[in-house]
């Protein structure tokens, strides 16, 4: 139970840290789906584990690899509709309607920055594309750790 406990800590954590700059929420959250995957009534699978680890690591890199602007208000849009998405998506109870209502979440957010006087972006759509992605899949992919290991609770299971 401790430990379901402390991997409900750590996902929440990272949900928050995804909304900063620059702050690895993807390796949180999977550091959180590896204690519940510890636990004796979970029901995770080391297939799982290995996957999202390495989507972990990947954006993990990448984060700091990466050049994204230095727009707030950018990553608020974005990772906010990916978090209404996410959210959406775990309401159906599926991992394909997680999956398209990240996605669709964070680009409506993304769309949603751009119509904003800072959004204004006279860029080609390559670069815009770039921008929507360098932002998005972090925050995408640790909701996603996040909201699995969420449903790992027992009050989520039926």
């Amino acid at each position: 139970m401790f430990q379901l406990v402390i991997a409900t800590i750590l996902c929440l954590v990272a949900v928050v840290m995804a909304f900063f700059r620059r702050l690895p929420a993807a390796a949180v959250a999977f550091a959180g789906m590896l204690v519940a995957g510890l636990s004796a009534g979970s029901m995770l699978l080391s297939g799982q584990l290995w996957f999202w680890g390495i989507a972990a690591a990947i954006v993990t890199v990448n984060l700091y690899m990466s050049e994204i602007p230095s727009v707030t208000s950018l990553r608020l849009y974005t990772v906010g509709g990916a978090l209404a998405g996410t959210a959406v998506g775990a309401a159906f109870g599926t991992m394909a309607s997680l999956i398209v209502c990240g996605a669709v979440g964070a680009f409506l957010g993304f769309e949603a920055f751009r119509r904003t006087p800072d959004g204004r972006m006279n860029a080609a759509f390559a670069r815009r594309l770039m921008i929507f992605a360098d932002v998005a899949i972090p925050a995408i992919i640790t909701f996603f750790i996040a909201a699995i290991t969420l449903a790992q609770l027992p009050l989520f299971r039926s």
